[in-house]
């Protein structure tokens, strides 16, 4: 009888176990789910391209299972995909959340191209529609960016590229020697992986302070929270000039993400290879301007952060006025911030001139400034820094004249002369701090250079270094 009694009450608590357990469904109108957010938004995408895909947690937390289908608001014509339990579609049934538990959803968006300039936005919900008959919304909102697209183009006579959309380039943008690319003021050009610029012919790149010409890479989306892939190097590959490309002019340009920014090819010194003015070259995972044989002239611009150096010069002339030339990489172990060569892949390389003035030169490392040459010749090499801030183990040079050495020992020295690295999260700042001992070194060459890249103007005595006059 007593054993008889010890089963009941055990088949009583097992069939209680049973009824409470958290695989028991309920049909109740008082249960209902909760969610991560009532509005998930996307990260911008260029149109016609599926975006990344973001996910949100749906929350059971009742004590009883709830089952419910998902219907996405606009159905298989929506701009939207779901994804839940392993199921893709616009209606998704039969869904289970057990008690106190959750469920990831999962979603994208592929917004279609239309011809509109400026950004399209799409919206759109989840209805998640319960066993019992109740109705919840998760609302969804994106926006695409109209793009003009371009697959491996070779521009065969003189082309103008608006600013009226931006340009997707894939498989490169080439263009033909005798022919001339003009990039009017505000153009915008995202480039695919490893997709290049590709010059025989000649490039025009005239931005304005208030219409920059930006180049970078296609990513438009975040890799991690506060880390959009615009800021990791190697998103793209570069501008490539080659031997037959000369008179080349890049003028508030914006040329970033890269595997290097500008590599120009020997074509002598007797024409200009290239003028770089009042411009950013940054963040490449190679060299930011990679030069042989050849002549540049580079003034009033940024050139940091680069994986390897951010100048790099293998003979001709080179001319760099008032430039911030900085190797601060976030991604890579990176070099000296100027290289000098006197010989490239085994062949001579003889350097006929090279300038830095009113520069600040400085890095990572104890020297910025190097220069790679025979030892029999190395008096003879026609280079100088003059009126700089420069980080030089050496401080000896003759060729060194009016210089601020950028010393380790200095309260002040490498990054520190800069504001705030982090400002914008992982995004470098290269204005420079007030204690900065670049401040009031530069020559009278202000009353040529009026203003500085960010349009600060110079007094006409005692400038700041660099590219930007400090701002208290």
């Amino acid at each position: 009888m007593k054993r008889v009694r010890i089963l009941n009450i055990m088949l009583a608590v097992m069939t209680l176990w049973s009824c409470t357990d958290n695989w028991s469904f309920s049909a109740d109108s008082r249960y209902n789910l909760s969610f991560e957010s009532d509005t998930i938004r996307l990260d911008t995408v260029f149109t016609g391209v599926a975006s990344a895909t973001k996910g949100f947690m749906i929350y059971n937390p009742n004590s009883v299972g709830l089952r419910f289908d998902a219907v996405m608001g606009g159905g298989d014509g929506s701009s939207f995909r779901m994804n839940m339990d392993g199921e893709g579609g616009s209606v998704l049934t039969g869904l289970e959340i057990p008690a106190n538990d959750s469920l990831f959803c999962f979603v994208s968006a592929n917004i279609p191209f239309s011809d509109n300039a400026g950004l399209v936005e799409a919206f759109d919900s989840i209805r998640f529609i319960l066993e019992s008959g109740n109705v919840q919304f998760v609302r969804l909102a994106a926006s695409g960016q109209n793009a003009v697209r371009l697959r491996g183009l070779t521009l065969e006579r003189d082309t103008v590229l608006t600013a009226r959309m931006p340009y997707i380039i894939y498989d490169s943008l080439c263009v033909a020697q005798g022919a001339v690319l003009t990039l009017d003021p505000g153009v915008r050009l995202f480039f695919h992986k490893d997709a290049v610029l590709d010059m025989a012919g000649r490039i025009v790149a005239r931005g304005s302070a208030d219409s920059v010409i930006v180049m970078r890479g296609d990513r438009l989306d975040l890799m991690l929270p506060k880390l959009p892939y615009d800021l990791l190097d190697g998103q793209w590959g570069g501008i490539r000039l080659r031997s037959s490309s000369v008179d080349n002019r890049f003028e508030y340009c914006d040329i970033h993400s890269g595997s290097w920014g500008i590599k120009a090819d020997s074509s002598g010194v007797e024409a200009l290879k290239m003028s770089v003015v009042s411009s950013v070259i940054h963040n490449v995972s190679g060299n930011g301007i990679e030069a042989v044989s050849c002549s540049l002239k580079v003034a009033n611009s940024q050139i940091t952060n680069a994986g390897l150096s951010c100048v790099d010069i293998a003979g001709g002339k080179a001319e760099f006025t008032f430039c911030t030339i900085a190797g601060f990489s976030m991604w890579k172990a990176g070099r000296e911030a100027v290289a000098l060569h006197g010989s490239r892949d085994g062949r001579l390389t003889p350097i006929e001139g090279a300038t830095f003035r009113n520069c600040i030169i400085t890095g990572r490392y104890q020297t910025a400034f190097t220069v790679q040459v025979e030892d029999s010749i190395r008096d003879r090499v026609p280079y100088s820094v003059s009126n700089s801030l420069l980080m030089v183990q050496d401080t000896t040079d003759a060729r060194f004249s009016n210089v601020v050495f950028d010393r380790r020992d200095a309260r002040i020295y490498g990054s520190s002369n800069f504001t705030d690295r982090t400002e914008r999260g992982y995004a470098s700042v290269f204005t420079l701090d007030s204690l900065s001992r670049a401040r009031g070194i530069a020559d009278d060459l202000s009353a040529v250079w009026t203003v500085d890249l960010a349009g600060v103007p110079r007094p006409p005595a005692g400038a700041d270094a660099g590219c930007y006059q400090c701002v208290p």
